[in-house]
This record gives structure tokens, sequence and C-alpha cells, in this order.
């Protein structure tokens, strides 16, 4: 990236035009993080206990946090400056919570309160020299968020929408017939964006099938967001040859080319963020930027300001190269808070303003091919 980009970002981030506003759906989770230190350490604690006949376990750090990807990417929205409309089910103490945690300026019109609350314990550790997240989740009403669920208020700020997208499917057992219907209707109904996030599909990977026999390949979804490890799985689930991708996880230099095959089976641009680089594909081409190095005081969670940037981005018409660097450096931005601030556009334009330092690796990994 060169200096005259990073100038061509911050002036469309001084002086963003008027958009109109997006649509995020469908989970909102109570996160419960508990901070451990040494997983090992942990796990004596806990053998001792359980030996014991139970107990309790001090030393830890412990507080809650509004999560569910739906509800941190509408946050991540509102920093940025725009007003998104958020669409999910919780149940009456749910919402209460919601206020309690979200922004005052958080629009919770369209907050279903007939279901059940969604919500994960999520223990953060040190293990074998780097950071883990272990998550333990009650999925609640996210398991089965529907298109009959959306109201005629849901479907007129769909219908008014510059961008609808739908996250965190892999908790959403019905999560393909919600994207076939849903972008079906925006389809139909106005001029709209739509753009995907799978989320880790490991523990449903009946998921996938459905999604690329579907919307993936019938043109309903313009974009689909995942990581390298989502990456692995759609390409295993694309491939005539499963075996292709054994291993691939471990070994960053695959990754490129798992995306472009992935690409040129999909009728969807896809987006991939890696902790090196991140990448916009489109059949055969691809567009890299690397990432931005920052110390890192935050483990979960700069996936949804990665995407709340990309759909900013897109949402202003950014050239491809000033979308992947400004979902780029709001993740560092992120990563790098110790109390998980949504950097606003005023903090992203610091940034860019600065010295920037872009991951090595991923400038290598980007000049393989």
């Amino acid at each position: 990236m060169t200096e005259l980009e990073s100038e061509r970002l911050i002036s469309v981030l001084s002086k963003p035009r008027k958009t109109a506003d997006p649509v995020v759906l469908p989970d909102f989770f109570v996160d419960h993080f508990v901070k451990v230190g040494s997983f090992d350490e942990f796990m004596k604690g806990l053998s001792r206990l359980v030996s014991q006949g139970g107990g309790n376990l001090l030393g830890n750090t412990q507080f809650v946090r509004r999560g569910g990807n739906a509800v941190n990417v509408a946050s991540a929205l509102l920093s940025l400056g725009l007003s998104p409309h958020v669409i999910v089910t919780t149940d009456d103490y749910g919402l209460s919570l919601l206020k309690a945690l979200a922004d005052p300026r958080f629009d919770l019109s369209h907050v279903h309160t007939d279901g059940r609350m969604s919500a994960t314990v999520s223990v953060e550790a040190e293990y074998e020299g780097r950071q883990v997240n272990l998550m333990i989740s009650d999925s609640g009403s996210a398991s089965c968020f529907g298109f009959s669920d959306l109201t005629a208020h849901d479907l007129k700020a769909v219908r008014e929408s510059g961008l609808v997208a739908v996250v965190n499917l892999n908790h959403n057992a019905v999560g393909s017939e919600l994207v076939n219907e849903l972008f079906t209707h925006v389809r139909k109904e106005s001029t709209a964006i739509t753009f995907i996030d799978i989320g880790d599909p490991s523990n449903r990977p009946e998921l996938l099938a459905p999604l690329v026999q579907g919307p993936l390949q019938d043109g309903l979804v313009d974009f689909v967001s995942v990581n390298e490890n989502e990456c692995i799985w759609l390409a295993k689930t694309l491939s005539d040859d499963e075996s292709r991708c054994n291993g691939s996880l471990t070994k960053p230099e695959t990754w490129r080319r798992a995306a472009v095959e992935v690409s040129t089976r999909m009728n969807a641009r896809l987006l991939l963020h890696t902790p090196y680089y991140s990448a916009m594909v489109e059949q055969d081409s691809f567009i890299g930027v690397p990432t931005l190095v920052a110390k890192q005081e935050v483990i979960c969670g700069a996936g949804d300001v990665w995407n709340a940037a990309v759909i900013w981005g897109l949402l202003q018409d950014l050239r491809t190269e000033d979308i992947l660097l400004l979902a780029n450096a709001t993740a560092a931005l992120y990563v790098s808070s110790p109390d998980a601030a949504h950097p606003s556009r005023q903090d992203t334009v610091r940034f860019l303003s600065g010295p920037l330092q872009f991951s090595k690796r991923g400038n290598n990994l980007l000049k393989l091919e």
C-alpha cells in the first residue's frame, strides 16, 4: 500500500457521503468472559474441585459484554457513523441487558422479545505461548431464526436498506433457508447489497452444502466473508476430492489457492480475512492487502469489526484495496484496545495518518503467486 492510497482513504473517511442504512441479523448473545491465565493451571484447578466434589475456583477476572455477531457488527457500524438496524430475537431479560450493554444510540426497535436469550461463556487462557478463546454457547433463539420471524417493520427496514447482512449462520439450524428466502425477497424488493458471514461451521458442517448448492450458486449473495478456517471448510464442501484440503489450515501458503478455488465455484465474491492478510476474490481475480501489526489486547471480536468496515466501504463504493486497508486498520485498532472499543472514523483517520507497519509474512504470502 502506498501513502497516496492511505491519503485517498483518509479523505473519504473524513467526508463520507450519505448512504442508506445497513440491516444486520439475526443474533444477540450475552457474553460472559472468564480470563484465567494459564490453561494448564486452570485445568488443574478444575480437576482439584472435581476430585473434592465441587467448590469455588478463585484467581480469575470476569466481565459481561454484549455479544453476537449481528449486534457487534452493528455496534462497530454505529461507531463508524452509520445508523444500522439490527434484527434479533431474545426475551425481555435479554432486551434489558442489551439496553444496559449497548451504546444509547443503538436502534432497539427491531429487537423481538418473544424468544429465548442466547448466551456464551468465553474462557480466555494462555496455552503453549499463545492466547486462546474457548466458547461454551447456548444458542437460544439464534438457533432457529427464520424468514417468517421478520415483521412488517423489519421488512420495511430491509426494503429501504443499502446492504443486508446475515451473519453467524453456524448457530442457526435454518440458516441456509433464511439466506435463501430473505435474499430472494431483497432481490425482488430492492437493490441492496447482500452479504453473509458463515461463522465457524465445524460444529454444523451440514450447513454448508445447502448454502453452496442454493443461494451461493443462484446469485442471491453478493459477498461471502470468511476466515481461513471457514474458507477451507467451503473448499472441502465444493471439492470433488476433500483430501486435497487436509492440513491446509496449518499451511498459510495454501489459503490463497483455496480461496480462488472456492470463488470459481460460487456465484459470489469472497472476502477472506486471515492473521497475515485480507483479500477480495472474484473468480480468479485476487486482490490482497497485508494486515497491520498491532499489540494484541483482545482475543475475539476482530472479525465483526473487519466485517463492519467492509460493509462501510461497500456502501461508500470504495476501491477494493481501500476497503481492505480500512478493514485491516479498524481490526488492528480493535485488537489493540484494552477495553475492546469499536473504533470511530476519527480513530481510524489518526491511525492511518501515522506510520503503518504491515505484516511481513502477509507481504511474503501475497508475493508467492
